[in-house]
C-alpha cells in the first residue's frame, strides 16, 4: 500500500464512525447500518483490507435503559442485541473471551433469568455498541436487579428462624 493510500484509509478509519453517528440517530438507524456494510465492503473489496474494527453505534438514549424486574432485564438486553445488527456467533467473536464458548452468548438472551456474571454483562452490552454511560447505566440495572433477587431468595433478616437454647441445671 502506498503512503496516499495509507492516508486515505487512516481517514476513512477515522470519518466513517463519524457518518454512522450522524445516522443513528432516530429514524436514520437503517441508512446507518447500510452505511456500515457498504464502507466495509469498500474497504474488503477496493482495497483488500479489512478496516478497524468499531463497535457499531446504536441509537439508545439512557432513558430506554430501565427493567424493574428479571424479565424486563433480559429484554432490554435483546433490543439491544437487535439494534447492534451483530449476528450472536459475530458478538461472541468480537467479545472476546468474556462470551466465549458463543453458547455463553445465547444464554444471556434465551434463559430469561438476569445473568449471574456482571463481566459477561459488560462485555455484552459494551460490544453491542452502547456507550460508557450507557453501559454503567445497564450495570446500575443489573446490580439492583441482583440484590433484589439475593433478598428475595434470603428473605429479611426478620423473617430467619430462630432457636432458643434451654438450659437446665442438674
Amino acid at each position: 500500500m502506498t503512503g496516499q493510500e495509507g492516508d486515505a484509509v487512516e481517514r476513512l478509519n477515522r470519518l466513517w464512525p463519524q457518518l454512522l453517528l450522524a445516522l443513528s440517530r432516530p429514524g436514520r438507524r437503517a441508512e446507518a447500518i447500510a452505511a456500515y456494510r457498504e464502507v466495509h465492503a469498500i474497504l474488503g473489496a477496493e482495497l483488500g483490507i479489512d478496516p478497524e474494527p468499531v463497535r457499531p453505534l446504536i441509537a439508545t438514549s439512557t432513558a430506554e435503559l430501565r427493567a424493574a424486574t428479571e424479565a424486563e432485564f433480559v429484554e432490554l438486553l435483546r433490543t439491544v442485541h437487535v439494534r447492534s445488527g451483530l449476528s450472536l456467533p459475530e458478538l461472541s467473536r468480537r467479545a472476546g473471551p468474556v462470551l466465549l464458548p458463543r453458547s455463553q452468548v445465547y444464554s444471556l438472551l434465551k434463559r430469561g433469568k438476569l445473568p449471574t456474571k456482571p463481566g459477561q454483562v459488560r462485555a455484552f452490552v459494551s460490544t453491542c455498541g452502547l456507550s460508557e454511560p450507557q453501559v454503567a447505566r445497564v450495570m446500575e440495572l443489573w446490580a439492583t436487579l441482583r440484590e433484589q433477587t439475593e433478598l428475595a431468595v434470603r428473605g429479611p433478616e426478620d423473617d430467619k428462624p430462630f432457636a432458643i437454647l434451654i438450659v437446665r441445671s442438674a
